[in-house]
């Protein structure tokens, strides 16, 4: 007969139990001096690579990227260029790509960057030709139907030549100041280049082109606001050669057309990190690497008053830049959140004395039964 009573008091029981682990202290020297070494292991592990190399005291987030402006400025002394010719016309075939030349054009700052207004790209012609020409039947500003639409087509209209194609001289020797900022997701951290140390790595990421700080940025010069470098350390550090052949798919391969005539690309990482054991203190490293088989070409557009038309076909160097990395600041929730989490690996030192102690404890019971 099912006993009521019986089942209450048990249920009771089985309900309102408490469980705990019974502790037994070893006293074996070579098993505890086993023991001390894994939880030294441990603790290495977590202060060495959790807390220092994982930063394990920060919160991190992905910098929300803020704008990047490039300025430029001729050089205050020109040079005569091994790749300009002293006649006004264009040579005839060159042997190579590197004895390419043409007509030279000594531009200033402003001729050669397209758009000026440009944030987080960057162009600079190195080879440029100009040309007119003339009003058309129709004027494109006023109202038309699609049976008498005003279309210019520069490949169609006979123009007038006003610069044949020309390089863009001692363009290496021109200077580009990079200015940018970057900030944290929850709006903490606004900060710009000028307020962080940085550096200026070559393509294999190794190799220290320049480095900046706010003491170098005012030895050259005291009004910038940004980091300043010449174009030539530009394309030294992506591996880019302005004399070299180009693969681009639109290069002119049988008149051996070199990067300077063509265009090249130039991609630039900016990424950020934290400086360590210090909050809120950042730096950043530029990463530049060439596109390869990549040219660029920009058309540059202006109509005059009488109607003509005055086409600028520019050629020249594209930066294209990509903001990466983390941005980090203390916070001790996330600290002890993470080390919480790297101290239940001591439970892993304690299982393997729990094993050599059964193996111990199965070696000794089988010597005792033979």
């Amino acid at each position: 007969m099912l006993n009521l009573n019986y089942l209450k008091s048990n249920l009771l029981d089985f309900l309102f139990c408490y469980n705990t682990h019974k502790i037994v202290k070893v006293k074996n020297r070579r098993i505890g001096i086993l023991y001390r070494i894994f939880q030294v292991v441990v603790i290495a592990y977590i202060i060495i690579y959790e807390i220092i190399e994982d930063r394990l005291y920060l919160r991190t987030d992905p910098p929300v990227s803020g704008a990047i402006r490039l300025t430029v400025q001729e050089p205050k002394i020109f040079t005569n260029s091994s790749y300009c010719s002293e006649n006004s016309l264009p040579l005839t075939k060159p042997s190579s790509c590197a004895e390419e030349k043409l007509p030279c054009v000594y531009w200033g700052a402003k001729e050669i960057q397209y758009a000026s207004d440009a944030t987080g790209v960057g162009f600079f012609t190195t080879r440029a030709n100009v040309a007119k020409y003339p009003p058309g039947a129709c004027n494109f500003l006023s109202a038309s139907s699609p049976e008498d639409a005003c279309i210019f087509n520069s490949k169609t209209t006979p123009g007038e030549v006003l610069m044949n194609k020309s390089f863009i001289a001692d363009i290496e020797n021109y200077t580009v100041m990079i200015e940018h900022s970057v900030g944290s997701v929850d709006g903490n951290i606004i900060l710009s280049n000028t307020h962080m140390d940085g550096q200026f790595l070559s393509n294999d990421g190794k190799t220290v082109i320049k480095s900046y700080t706010s003491a170098s940025r005012f030895e050259t010069d005291p009004n910038a606001n940004g980091d300043i470098i010449t174009m030539k350390e530009i394309l030294d550090a992506a591996g880019a050669k302005l004399d070299a052949c180009s693969f681009a798919p639109g290069a002119n391969k049988d008149e051996y057309e070199s990067n300077r005539s063509s265009g090249i690309v130039i991609a630039i990482v900016i990424e950020y990190e934290n400086v360590l054991f210090k909050n809120n203190v950042f730096t950043y490293k530029y990463h530049p690497q060439v596109i390869d088989g990549a040219e660029y070409k920009a058309i540059e557009s202006i109509y005059n008053v009488d109607g003509s038309y005055t086409i600028k076909e520019r050629h020249g160097i594209r930066l294209v830049f990509e903001q990466y990395g983390k941005i980090s600041s203390f916070d001790f929730i996330t600290l002890l959140v993470n080390l919480t989490a790297a101290f239940t690996l001591f439970t892993v030192a304690t299982y393997p004395i729990k094993l050599l102690i059964l193996y111990n404890d199965f070696k000794k019971n089988s010597i005792n039964t033979t």
